[in-house]
This record gives C-alpha cells, structure tokens and sequence, in this order.
C-alpha cells in the first residue's frame, strides 16, 4: 500500500435520493417484520402508516460504496474486514428526500506487516433539502494486508472497561439463510457476502453476513428491550465486530440496563459483537 495514494484518494461524496419504501427495505433486511401481527415492528415496515424510522438506517445511506476497491487506493481490497462501527443520531432521518454523505479518513494506524493496519474513517450525513446534519457515522476497517507501510502511523483506539456482573436481559434472535442476499439491496454489493469463492480467497469459509446487518440486527432489538417506550430516545450506538456471522445462524444478545451489550452466536458460542454500548 502506498501511503500517499491512501491518505490523499479523493472519497466519493453520495448524493442520495430516498423514499419510504427504502426504509421498508432496509428494515426487512434486518430482521424486523418476522411476526406480522406484532405492532411495535410494524411500524418500522409499513409505509402507509409511517414508517418509523430505525436509527441504524443511517449506515447505508450516503454510503459512498466498496471505495477501496479501486486501485488508486492501493489497498488489497479482498482483505478489508470492518472491525468496529459507532452512530451519533444528530436530527431526524428523513423518510423522502435526497441525503448528502460526506466520508473522510480521520486517521491510519500500522498494526506491523503482519497485522495490517487500521484506517479510522468518519461520515456526516445531512438533509439536502434542510442543512441538518442527520448523523455522524465512525467506522474502523482492518487493511488485513496492508500492514508495515511505508508511512506516518497514528494511535489505536483504547477499549472501554465491561460489565462483568451477568447482563440483565439475555434474547435471542434467528437470522435468515439469505438475509446477505437481502442487505445486499440496500447499496453494499461486496462479493464478500454473496460469492462463496470470493468469501474462500478472503479467508472464509463461505460467504459471511454484513457486519452492519448484524449491527442493525442487534440495535432492533436493543431499542425494544431498553427504549422500547420511546425509541426516539435513541442517541448513539456503538460495537466491535469481533467475529463474522454466517446467515442462518442464532444470535443471543446480552443486554445490561446502563446500555452494556454484546452478541455471541449461540451455535458456535463465539461472541461477533463486542464492547458494544447504546446510549
């Protein structure tokens, strides 16, 4: 990887034109919806009647794309995983409208030639139409084989200390065997998620479900169990993918009343959400 092409490769900025039927989407692709007779998921589902918006909506609007997959960048873009996500909800999510998402890297940190490096980077997602900064998404990505760079390093994040009493709510949700299929839709088409040879040559062994699609798995269920009463509380959500989900399997959530959580999938008791925190 060469430093310079990284820092200086100019992001697309992502004009993007919505509608309620996109927020429909968007919501199915996460989960909700799965009992047709339940009123608080309808909500987030029914265009006639709304809809409500969830706020991890944010991370797939004004995306600017798999960027990093150009080669001006650099990077061996078959070996980028997304390893941590954090969401501030500034203003309301518009239902239709066209959104603006400004992405910039905040900074790269070399982990050593064999660790890879990682690239901090930050988005401001606003209303066109308004001016209002809508949200302020943080993502953290491991350049998986770009690491020991010729360049300047920054400083890794620290991690916050966890709850180590047991959590007060434990609650388990399946996932779907074709839900990467599904969030594909909503703008991420990396082959990570739906070519099984592509998934092989990046190390796995079958395609793995999106990360942000477990983050919005878990944040469902995080709103109806700690802001269940008023879920335009929600302020900001964050989490370390610790591992990868494959579709299909069961995810327990493991939830503490002062806004602790982590995700473990149940079959293979491998935690993939960890140091998570809603607020």
């Amino acid at each position: 990887m060469d430093y310079n092409a990284l820092i200086n490769f100019k992001i697309p900025q992502k004009r993007q034109k919505i509608n309620p039927l996109n927020a429909v989407q968007y919501a199915l692709s996460i989960g909700l919806g799965q009992d047709p007779i339940d009123t608080w998921e309808l909500q987030f589902v029914d265009e006639g009647n709304g809809p409500e918006m969830i706020p991890s909506y944010c991370t797939v609007l004004g995306h600017p794309g798999f960027w990093l997959s150009d080669p001006k960048t650099t990077v061996d873009s078959q070996k980028v995983v997304h390893v941590d996500q954090k969401i501030n909800i500034k203003g309301s999510i518009p239902k239709s409208g066209i959104v603006v998402g400004k992405t910039r890297i905040i900074e790269l940190v070399d982990k050593g030639l064999d660790k890879g490096a990682l690239l901090y980077l930050e988005k401001i997602l606003s209303n066109e139409d308004t001016g209002e900064i809508i949200a302020i998404e943080n993502r953290t990505l491991m350049l998986r084989g770009d690491g020991g760079y010729n360049g300047p390093s920054g400083k890794a994040k620290t991690v916050d200390k966890f709850p180590t009493d047991n959590p007060d709510h434990v609650i388990e949700i399946n996932t779907r065997p074709e839900q990467a299929l599904i969030y594909r839709l909503n703008g991420d088409p990396n082959r990570l998620h739906i070519d099984p040879a592509h998934a092989k040559k990046a190390g796995f062994e079958k395609p793995i479900l999106h990360g942000l699609c477990t983050f919005g798995i878990v944040c469902q269920i995080l709103l109806r169990t700690l802001h269940k009463n008023n879920h335009r509380n929600f302020r900001d959500m964050s989490a370390r993918f610790s591992k990868p989900v494959f579709p299909g399997e069961l995810i327990e959530i493991s939830i503490w009343e002062n806004g602790h959580f982590n995700a473990k999938v149940k079959e293979r008791d491998v935690i993939v959400l960890s140091n998570g925190f809603i607020s």
